[in-house]
């Protein structure tokens, strides 16, 4: 019972450091939409209204939590913090009650645990309220709490990109679409694909085959080592399961993903083509989300099932929380 209250004491502790972490995206995604333009990403965790009111209330919350953080507040801007707060957990509930109505009703499916990242905003929102409301006892800034307070920064940073890719990442929202991307992978010298491409274009070729759209673009790039071509291997397994060579076109430029978002958005806007399927594996269909709203194309996710687990899959994971972080910041 001791250690349990301890913990919860520790935990009290760090809640302010949250709130600095909060902050600081808040005013990150503000600040990079009001200069930058088309840069913020708080609706990867929160539906609401866009626009200027909305902006300017994310950074009202963003530098609030920093002066709280500093020393707790004081006058009216305790009860106005605290309401915010609770509006944001209420909104991210209602999420969350929608996200199950539309697994219930087969709008979307996912093969993980059907944990919306929106509960996650739920118990941060109402944590920080109750901290606002009674502020923990504190230690007066110094180094120590200099470095705790970095250190927190530090590992939400790293748990936001970890977060979406196992809540957001395996959740299949095949909709209607203009077109349908499949994003490439390793191919073989011989020509063949790699475990992962085939199962991204296995994918692609089943929403195909569903209606869902009429183009499949097969975007990749040619392999440093032998030349292989990834979006030839792609068409090659897409015609032999029945896809004519009429809806298939080759991106053999897609060297990257921001790349392939690019050639895609350069291919579509001619065309008034807005709406895209995205097909890839779960780690990597948050930073493809984010590439995507950026450029300005409605897009809905669908994972690659995969036929067994892949070899490499800890690296890739790994790989993409670093990468998440640099579509997040370079726009």
């Amino acid at each position: 019972m001791q250690a349990m209250s301890s913990a919860r004491r520790a935990l009290r502790r760090l809640l302010p450091d949250l709130g600095v972490a909060l902050g600081v995206f808040l005013l990150l995604n503000a600040g990079g939409e009001l200069f930058v333009g088309d840069f913020d990403t708080t609706a990867a965790w929160l539906s609401r209204p866009t626009g200027w009111l909305t902006l300017a209330a994310e950074a009202g919350l963003g530098a609030l939590l920093l002066a709280h953080a500093w020393r707790p507040l004081q006058g009216l801007w305790r009860p106005l913090t605290i309401a915010t707060l609770l509006l944001v957990a209420g909104w991210a509930a209602v999420d969350a009650v929608i996200y199950y109505m539309l697994i219930e009703a087969g709008r979307i499916t996912t093969t993980a645990l059907p944990f919306p990242a929106s509960f996650l905003v739920v118990a941060v929102a109402l944590a920080l309220a109750r901290e606002v409301a009674a502020p923990a006892p504190r230690t007066p800034w110094s180094s120590p709490r200099l470095l705790r307070c970095l250190i927190t920064c530090a590992a939400v940073a790293l748990l936001l990109p970890l977060v979406l890719i196992f809540t957001f990442g395996p959740t299949r929202y095949a909709r209607s679409a203009d077109c349908i991307v499949v994003f490439g992978a390793k191919v073989h010298s011989d020509g063949r694909p790699s475990d992962a491409l085939a199962d991204r274009v296995d994918e692609g070729v089943r929403l195909y085959k569903q209606g869902l759209a009429p183009i499949m673009v097969m975007s990749g790039a040619l392999d440093s080592g032998h030349g292989g071509s990834e979006p030839a291997s792609m068409r090659d397994r897409a015609l032999a399961a029945g896809v004519p060579a009429s809806a298939i076109i080759l991106d053999e430029e897609g060297v990257n993903s921001a790349a392939t978002v690019d050639n895609t958005r350069a291919w579509a806007h001619p065309r008034g083509a807005t709406r895209v399927l995205a097909v890839s594996h779960y780690y990597h269909l948050p930073r493809v989300k984010l590439l995507f709203e950026r450029a300005g194309l409605r897009t809905y996710t669908v994972p690659a099932a995969m036929k067994r687990r892949l070899r490499r899959e800890p690296y890739f994971l790994a790989r993409e929380m670093i990468a998440y972080h640099h579509a997040l910041l370079v726009p």
